[in-house]
């Protein structure tokens, strides 16, 4: 193995490890709110108000920070250097910040308005959520700089200091509960919020003024950078908006019902924690090496990026969706189950966590294949998908909440995540047919009808143990006998199909 590649997986590795921590800490994070504050008024009006500005937030620009500005800045880097570069990195960070700061003012202006919009909530509940919210506003202006200068230490190849950034907001947050969470309640917790999210932003300051950047205002916003930069954002923006439109129609429906916020959150969380340590680590890796081949029109490489990284998310997510689907009330115990939380909360939410683990392929699928397509310059075809996903999940919401009540929400959020993927995958195999091969479908195929009979003997042994162990140790045990067993079938199979990854990866350790 040669010495790039050594790197590039020891990287791979420290990232996995520390998002692995980060997402634990937030798991801790969120059980700690609704043990400290149980799944009534209070944590539905925290959890909408946390909500509302990352929502607006990215509906209006924050979705496409990144995606934009990493192809921009390795072109300009790759065709005329790094002083224009960094003269690209002025006139886009003042644009970031002018814009979060505008929608800064509209958010606490319009807070009561912003919160109508999203839930049914009336008096006192939605006079809490509208006052959270406008206190947690400011958190987006440290969000827009993070997420620019995360971008810019990876285009300089640097992976392992972003991906600290939200081990310490967790850790914040936590440290907040321990010390003061029963002296200042949720108006502290908000406050709290703001500041562990500007930790986010100056953690990095160090390493880019390492990497030469010396920050002044630019507000040459006709630059031909910048307009190159917009006209990019624009059709990416809608491509990225499917998780917010998700989270709105979720909470509007949810609303309706008493604690189901908190429990449709709560699960949601859960469920992009454990997708996303995988699919974070892979589409952060690969997308500014995407970004970077494309540019030197190393086209052979991208696609191989591509098609190796989506192998690597069906393989590694599948048995995850196996064990979620199979787990999820141990899972949601051990996660939730103590303090204010009562058991039927726990209920609500492992119910809901199984309906949302439905979508995980799908889910993270996409994340690559919509990388792909921004480093190839092309937000037009994802911004397409996206909308019929969006349209798809509005309707199946509809007519799956009036069947399946909140559960019926969860399942719609898997079928459009589901059905964006399959879009992005039928339009890349189209525009590139030589791209992914048989042997590439045949490998993800593999590993999925593996994980499916990891499903069933899970779902045997869990039947046998679940009435044989109690409380927090017994679902730990219950979780560490059938996901140990599930993960030895699930290898077992993969070794006998003759999944090439698996065999790759035996035969390099040999």
């Amino acid at each position: 193995m040669s010495k790039k590649n050594d790197g590039m997986l020891l990287t791979a590795g420290f990232m996995a490890a520390v998002t692995l921590l980060s997402k634990a800490l937030g798991l801790v994070r969120d059980s700690m709110l609704t043990a400290y504050f149980g799944s009534g008024l209070v944590s539905d009006a925290f959890l909408t108000a946390s909500t509302i500005p990352t929502t607006f937030f990215d509906v209006i620009i924050g979705g496409v920070i990144s995606a934009t500005f990493i192809p921009v800045f390795n072109d300009i880097m790759s065709k005329r250097g790094k002083d224009d570069a960094m003269k690209f990195v002025n006139k886009f960070v003042t644009l970031i910040v002018s814009i979060t700061l505008v929608i800064v003012a509209a958010g606490i202006i319009f807070r009561g308005a912003l919160v109508g919009l999203q839930t049914n909530y009336t008096g006192e509940k939605a006079e809490l959520t509208a006052t959270l919210t406008a206190i947690m506003f400011p958190m987006i202006i440290f969000t827009g700089l993070a997420f620019s200068f995360v971008g810019l230490l990876q285009s300089f190849g640097e992976y392992k200091i972003p991906s600290l950034i939200s081990l310490v907001s967790n850790a914040a947050i936590i440290l907040y509960y321990l010390l003061f969470g029963s002296k200042f309640g949720v108006y502290g917790l908000s406050v709290t919020m703001v500041i562990a999210w500007s930790l986010q932003f100056l953690i990095l300051v160090p390493w880019i003024m390492k990497f030469g950047v010396r920050y002044r205002p630019d507000f040459k916003f006709k630059d031909a950078d910048i307009k190159q930069t917009l006209l990019l954002a624009g059709p990416m923006l809608v491509s990225t908006w499917v998780q917010p439109l998700y989270t709105i129609v979720n909470q509007r429906f949810a609303s309706n019902i008493e604690s189901a916020v908190t429990y449709i959150q709560q699960s949601n969380r859960l469920y992009i924690i454990i997708v996303g340590v995988f699919s974070f680590v892979v589409t952060n890796l690969i997308f500014p090496k995407l970004a970077k081949a494309v540019a030197e029109d190393e086209m052979t490489e991208a696609k191989q990026l591509t098609v190796g990284s989506m192998r690597a998310i069906v393989l590694v997510i599948a048995p995850l969706m196996a064990i979620f689907m199979t787990l999820s009330y141990p899972i949601a115990s051990v996660v939730y189950g103590y303090g204010k939380m009562g058991a039927e909360g726990v209920a609500a939410i492992s119910a809901l966590l199984r309906y949302y683990s439905v979508g995980m392929i799908g889910l993270g699928l996409n994340e690559i294949l919509s990388k792909a397509f921004f480093s190839l310059h092309d937000s037009k075809t994802p911004m397409r998908n996206s909308i019929i996903s969006m349209v798809v999940n509005v309707a199946f919401a509809f007519i799956l909440y009036n069947v399946m009540s909140t559960n019926g929400l969860a399942l719609a959020a898997a079928i459009g995540s589901i059905v964006n993927a399959a879009l992005n995958w039928f339009c890349i195999a189209r525009k590139y047919p030589d791209m992914i091969k048989g042997s590439d479908v045949g490998n993800m195929v593999k590993a999925v009808l593996s994980a499916a009979v990891m499903f069933a003997v899970m779902y045997v042994i869990y039947n046998f143990l679940s009435g044989r162990f109690e409380g927090l140790i017994g679902n730990i045990v219950i979780c560490a006998l059938c996901a140990a067993a599930g993960v030895v079938v699930y290898g077992v199979l993969l070794l006998v199909t003759g999944e090439e990854d698996i065999k790759n990866i035996l035969r390099k350790r040999g």
